[in-house]
């Protein structure tokens, strides 16, 4: 209820809850198999799943990954990314029976021979003393036992090693372009979407008409000249278990999954700390996170898990419970308090990386601001917004400062809209050119504390 005289003012969404929306959203998407990646002329049905766009394409599609795979051929011609093939065996088929048997069954065989022989002998030696064949025959079943137990710890413990994880890769249908494994998925499909609208500019384009994305996946011919190498190495501790625990589907599943959760994990725990260096100043807090709190964030990753993951991102990301930041201070206004609480609050370099269609990440840190408010109010801005007649300033780093600086063709500096055959998003959203950086970053980057600006031209 708002009384006479009082205007009703828009409560400001909090940061953190648009970042709990964002870590809820959810991308459909129908995975099919390539047809040369598979072993027979039946191809499975296309499979359909929501996946978060906080996570990453290996991790959110394993299940679905592991069940294609069944069809593509056992051994396949992997590329090299020189124009050679080489062959590469991503499957191994059960082994064939232990060796350990037939050595079992040459042991009976001989024992049973040697018996025949002692009876030979028993019958030709019938004066002998019995109390000596009895002790002969006591110290054949005793050899014949040791034998038994020597053949069952030699067959119990035989290694097994552990499956590696399928060297796989992800295509867009529509372009036709390898996915990259090391981006989040909403970071992929921004791209795609992004486009698709470039290359529809200035004809009517439902945004919707893309969905579900349609994917597939390869098992063979690694394009290892456009992707990053799928690294897998299997742990010691996995590659000779023993006994039944590495014997069936759901534990080699799982033993895989581990595998990929391991190179994926390293390359994001390097860059949250390429990103907290660069918050700070320092690699202090980068390397004060304990192992604890690393397997905490990234499980929260991997379950897109917000509440998991904002328990410890609340003390490492820089101003997550600040206010936003009001952009327009007025000429005649004075450097308030809460002013000076803003500045406190701000990271020394705000990380940010742009993707221009397919081409590798630009990464950009970023100052918060572009000169002190103080400094600002006592000089004659250089840029000047206007409302209503009433003359502002912004000392704060705008987007549109950014994108001006990174990519200057495409993006000009009176412009609130860059060139009509470019399209720029962030998780999926288009801000305005005018807000900071510093607010877009805290609300709308992802799990490694990067701001990925999407950009997208013909």
């Amino acid at each position: 209820m708002t009384t006479d005289g009082e205007k009703a003012t828009a409560v400001p969404a909090s940061i953190t809850s648009i970042q709990n929306a964002n870590w809820h959203g959810r991308i459909p998407i129908q995975l099919s198999i390539a047809p040369t990646s598979l072993s027979s002329p039946n191809k499975p049905r296309s499979i359909h799943r929501m996946v978060s766009r906080m996570t990453y394409l290996h991790l959110g599609l394993f299940d679905e990954i592991m069940h294609l795979y069944e069809y593509a051929p056992s051994s396949i011609m992997a590329g090299t990314g020189n124009g050679k093939k080489q062959m590469m065996v991503v499957r191994e088929e059960p082994p064939d029976s232990p060796p350990k048997q037939e050595q079992q069954g040459n042991n009976e065989s001989d024992d049973a021979n040697n018996h025949n022989n002692k009876e030979e002998a028993a019958e030709q030696q019938q004066g002998e003393n019995t109390s000596q064949s009895n002790q002969a025959e006591s110290s054949y079943q005793n050899n014949d036992k040791n034998n038994d137990q020597r053949i069952e710890q030699s067959s119990s413990s035989t290694p097994t090693t552990t499956p590696p994880f399928p060297e796989c890769w992800f295509e867009d249908e529509e372009s036709g372009l390898p996915l990259r494994w090391q981006l989040f998925v909403g970071v992929l499909y921004d791209l795609m979407k992004g486009r698709l609208i470039a290359n529809n500019a200035g004809s009517p384009c439902n945004q919707f008409r893309n969905l579900p994305w349609k994917i597939r996946i390869h098992f063979t011919l690694y394009p290892t000249d456009q992707l990053l190498p799928l690294d897998i190495t299997v742990p010691p501790q996995q590659q000779h278990e023993t006994g039944e625990a590495m014997s069936t589907t759901k534990n080699n599943n799982a033993s895989q999954q581990a595998q990929i959760n391991t190179l994926i994990g390293r390359m994001y725990r390097n860059s949250l700390k390429q990103a907290l260096f660069l918050q700070y100043g320092s690699s202090k807090v980068a390397m004060s996170i304990t192992k604890n709190n690393h397997e905490k964030m990234w499980d929260a990753v991997v379950q897109s898990n917000y509440d998991a993951y904002h328990q410890v991102n609340n003390d490492l990301q820089v101003g997550v419970m600040a206010a936003p930041i009001n952009n327009k201070l007025s000429l005649t206004d004075d450097l308030t308090d809460t002013d000076e609480k803003h500045n406190k609050a701000l990271p020394q370099l705000v990380p940010v990386r742009i993707l221009l269609n397919d081409k590798p990440a630009i990464q950009k840190p970023t100052l918060p601001q572009k000169k002190t408010i103080s400094e600002y109010l006592k000089q004659r801005p250089t840029e000047i917004l206007q409302d209503d007649a009433v003359m502002y300033v912004s000392p704060y780093t705008t987007l549109g400062d950014v994108l001006v600086s990174c990519l200057p063709d495409l993006f000009k500096v009176d412009d609130d809209a860059p060139d009509c055959n470019a399209h720029y998003s962030i998780q999926g959203v288009k801000p305005s050119l005018t807000t900071t950086i510093v607010d877009l970053w805290r609300s709308l980057c992802h799990p490694d504390h990067f701001l990925y600006v999407i950009v997208a031209t013909q």
